[in-house]
């Protein structure tokens, strides 16, 4: 897969999780996983979903999505620790899931993963859909952080990779500094505020959408297409959003190749 989705909702993201966390199932499998859906009712492709309720339960598993949906359903209203449906071939070809991150139980992940091809991040259609996508599924929350990246799948942000933050401490401090950059970067409202709003980051030119969610936070795509986020596109990313990023000298994690980030210390800017 080389297409990452992930919403970050803290505990002033959402009053009602389950509601959430249904939503984003619905919303992520009507949208980039639509096109999988309907394979798995007439080709090679499978699914296999795994729900647990709590830390030590049983969990619940479904191997076929289609038959399943109202079960699963059900499943997520609960507000499960987490919940993960993947649809596979030969590979796995797209993943949507929800968790807790493991930070005081209060920290919700939502990703979407998909396989999508060199072909398609280029492709305008294919991407602006990606971003409306995002835009729609945080349309009733206040989110804390959210990314589209390429080809990094992990918890951590480029900006906690670079910088060896960890989760017990950056995702405390979500609305004091920006988590990450990447080429969809969802800036919470406390941040946007603080550089100006969506006026001065139209202005900047870093960005080639800006997008206020009417739950709060802004959305901020730095290219036209994912393939277009070019290391000049990153660094004028960066430099609009170093005011709010956490100081340090990032350096590179061998053990994310794919992290990508400008090797300069924000603290610069304030």
């Amino acid at each position: 897969m080389d297409v990452y989705i992930e919403v970050t909702l803290d505990p002033l993201g959402t009053a009602e999780r389950g509601k959430a966390v249904v939503a984003w199932y619905e919303r992520a499998l009507s949208g980039p996983l639509a096109e999988l859906v309907q394979q798995e009712e007439s080709s090679g492709v499978y699914t296999r979903t795994s729900v647990q309720q709590s830390e030590g339960s049983r969990s619940t598993r479904m191997p076929h999505l289609g038959s399943n949906r109202s079960r699963l359903n059900e499943e997520l209203k609960k507000s499960p620790e987490w919940a993960v449906t993947e649809f596979y071939g030969e590979d796995v070809l797209g993943r949507v899931q929800c968790s807790y991150f493991p930070v005081e139980g209060e920290w919700s992940k939502f990703v979407v993963a998909l396989q999508a091809g060199s072909s398609n991040l280029a492709d305008v259609e294919f991407c602006t859909a990606l971003v409306d996508f995002l835009v729609s599924a945080l349309h009733d929350l206040n989110p804390a952080f959210a990314r589209i990246e390429h080809d990094a799948f992990s918890d951590w942000s480029n900006v906690e990779v670079a910088l060896m933050r960890d989760l017990d401490e950056s995702l405390p401090e979500d609305r004091d500094f920006l988590r990450g950059y990447a080429w969809v970067t969802v800036c919470p409202q406390e941040l946007a505020t603080r550089l100006g709003g969506q006026e001065a980051m139209e202005a900047s030119g870093a960005f080639y959408r800006v997008v206020p969610l009417e739950g709060g936070g802004v959305l901020l795509q730095a290219s036209e297409t994912s393939s277009g986020y070019t290391d000049r596109a990153m660094e004028r990313v960066f430099e609009m959003l170093a005011p709010v990023l956490p100081g340090g000298e990032p350096r590179a994690d061998p053990a994310h190749p794919n992290v990508r980030f400008v090797p300069r210390d924000a603290a610069w800017a304030r």
